[in-house]
């Protein structure tokens, strides 16, 4: 009895339509074909799921962009994690009294500070020896009692009588600061950047910075005069009547000279370093408001703000800005009697 199940195959091998005519296809062409299909099929899907996976992680701001006309969408952004806030400097306090370095060896018990401050403080307490000869029953070295890596220390001097000594570095080179027998000064601590915190009690102090002269320099000195106090004198400036003069003292000031000398006139000009403070308690540093407060007759003259002093004396000072606010750069000392420029 013959089977009566139609055969599909058989079935698609008859099959036409009024509009359709297709040629005939092998069975085996059929089940190809199937394959085929679902072998297409099959990489659809997984394509589609690797859009959605793409889709998941890919920006906000990176899904579309604003048609013409509409506001961009606000962009995304995600919570960066924070840097860790830098460590603060190294500081080191000597015990007792503080680090004693009475010649170049020594400066090698300075363990923790960097090589260029042990450098100088050799050349200090070589320099203490030096300045003690006249006195060789006193003490001379230094002392180092206290050390930041972020580039300040202080300690003790001494020579023939001694001082409490403030180093800072400044430009990679290592200077004396401030140097005092009393409290620091604080606007000379925030002149030098030195935290009050580190540095100890400060005050408003007075100082000797004028109205003629300051520590054994005096305005009018001869060349002679000036290099007996200690300071030196190079050459006449070309096409001028005035000598550079350059000191001992190793915090320069910030046109790198302490002052002029004049071939006739003698000590014309004194600069100020950072720890020179007039009697008024100006100082480098000082705002343009206490220089007012402190001098009421201070004007402009040129570049320079001028305060008349008496006799043949006067103060010239540069500020940082114009504002009440804004600090002394440069502080001099200037003799009427000659101009050197």
């Amino acid at each position: 009895m013959p089977d009566q199940t139609p055969d599909p195959i058989r079935q698609l091998e008859r099959f036409t339509t009024d509009d359709l005519v297709s040629a005939p296809l092998h069975p085996a062409q059929v089940r190809r074909l199937g394959d085929r299909r679902r072998t297409r099929r099959h990489a659809a899907l997984v394509a589609a799921s690797v859009v959605a996976v793409l889709a998941a992680v890919t920006p906000v701001a990176l899904l579309g962009r604003p048609k013409a006309g509409e506001a961009p969408a606000p962009a995304v952004t995600t919570s960066a994690r924070p840097s860790p806030a830098p460590s603060p400097p190294t500081v080191i306090t000597y015990p007792g009294p503080g680090l004693q370095v009475t010649n170049a060896a020594d400066a090698h018990k300075l363990t923790g500070t960097s090589a260029a401050f042990r450098s100088f403080i050799a050349g200090q307490a070589v320099k203490a020896a030096t300045d003690g000869t006249s006195c060789p029953d006193a003490a001379h070295g230094i002392t180092v009692q206290k050390y930041s890596a972020a580039g300040y220390a202080l300690g003790a001097v001494n020579a023939c009588g001694g001082y409490v000594a403030l180093w800072v570095e400044t430009g990679g080179t290592w200077q004396e600061g401030m140097g005092t027998q009393d409290v620091w000064n604080c606007t000379t601590l925030d002149y030098l950047a030195v935290p009050r915190d580190f540095a100890g009690d400060c005050a408003a102090e007075a100082g000797s910075f004028g109205p003629n002269g300051t520590g054994t320099l005096q305005l009018g000195m001869s060349k002679a005069e000036v290099v007996a106090a200690g300071e030196r004198v190079g050459s006449v400036y070309a096409g001028t009547a005035c000598a550079a003069m350059s000191g001992p003292r190793p915090s320069a000031a910030s046109n790198g000279i302490d002052g002029l000398v004049h071939r006739t006139f003698g000590l014309v000009q004194i600069n100020a370093h950072p720890d020179d403070i007039t009697p008024e308690r100006i100082s480098l540093g000082s705002t343009y408001a206490e220089a007012k407060a402190a001098y009421p007759a201070l004007h402009r003259e040129g570049d320079s703000w001028v305060v008349p002093l008496r006799g043949h004396a006067q103060y010239r000072m540069e500020f940082s800005g114009l504002g009440p606010q804004d600090t002394v750069t440069l502080l001099i000392l200037d003799s009427t009697k000659a101009a050197c420029w």
